[in-house]
């Protein structure tokens, strides 16, 4: 009787070590997919500003909360054989998305830039050449953004009445939601955007690590608890209904989350545009 009273013992005790390591692991992991969530890791296949045969002014500049950013302003082009007026024209902020820097906009500032208009690109809180703070998803980037229209609005060269943004994915709900705080944004493009931010935290998890079913909610805590805040009742969907009658158009692929901006054009008041740009991936 002691025998097995003394085997069912070390049975109970290995089955509690057990489960106290399978813990322990499941905790790490969702630690460091956490940690991995809020500091990406940068491109590899971002495009580099050597390939684009334009001059830009590098700009340092802070958020509206003091964060350090770094960014590119590019004048706009002439036409070919004609020199800068000189008058005021407009800008376009360009916003780049999760994880990527502003070298993932080069392409776009490319093509606005000899359409005539003015550029502003800038790497986001938490990546590239700004202040290495954790990304949090769209919620303290918002202050990036108005920190960048707080600097445009002193540079004698941008017509201040023509100021857009242009933001692909997580940077095309940051647009929305910054535009509806500030209403010197004229205009607003965003290229599959989240209807919501927890949606794009959601998604930055499933990229930058793959996270077990079981874990994923204690791996969404753990985010939320080291950028301490709660991103639930964040929606760029409610702030698209704020745009005060600002045209937005919005580009989606006809396979990647056109639920997402289905909602947010519906929110949207008028004027808007939905392109359905299939198969672009």
């Amino acid at each position: 009787m002691r025998d097995a009273h003394g085997t069912g013992r070390v049975i109970l005790v290995s089955a509690i070590g057990l489960v106290i390591v399978v813990a322990i692991m499941g905790f790490l992991v969702a630690y460091v997919a956490a940690d991995a969530a809020v500091r990406p890791d940068p491109p590899k296949d971002a495009g580099y500003l050597d390939q684009y045969p334009f001059p830009v002014e590098e700009i340092d500049f802070e958020a509206r909360d003091k964060t350090a950013l770094s960014g590119w302003f590019l004048t706009a082009a002439p036409p070919p054989g004609e020199q800068p007026t000189g008058r005021p024209g407009p800008t376009v902020v360009l916003l780049h998305g999760y994880g990527g820097t502003r070298d993932a906009m080069l392409p776009y500032a490319s093509f606005l830039s000899e359409a005539g208009f003015h550029v502003f690109f800038f790497d986001a809180r938490g990546v590239g050449h700004s202040a290495r703070v954790d990304v949090t998803f769209g919620e303290r980037e918002k202050q990036d953004v108005l920190g960048a229209i707080d600097y445009l609005s002193k540079r004698p060269e941008v017509d201040q009445s023509r100021i857009g943004i242009m933001g692909i994915e997580l940077g095309g709900s940051v647009a929305i939601m910054a535009a509806a705080d500030d209403a010197r944004v004229a205009s607003i493009v965003v290229e599959a955007p989240y209807a919501s931010l927890e949606v794009a935290l959601q998604d930055a998890l499933d990229r930058v690590v793959s996270v077990p079913t079981f874990l994923r909610p204690l791996t969404t805590y753990l985010v939320k608890r080291r950028i301490a805040v709660d991103i639930s009742d964040r929606a760029p969907l409610n702030a698209a209904a704020q745009l005060g009658g600002r045209p937005l158009f919005i580009i989606e692929d006809s396979d990647d989350r056109t639920d997402q901006t289905r909602q947010i054009f519906n929110a949207a008041g008028q004027p808007k545009t939905l392109w359905v740009a299939h198969g672009a991936g």
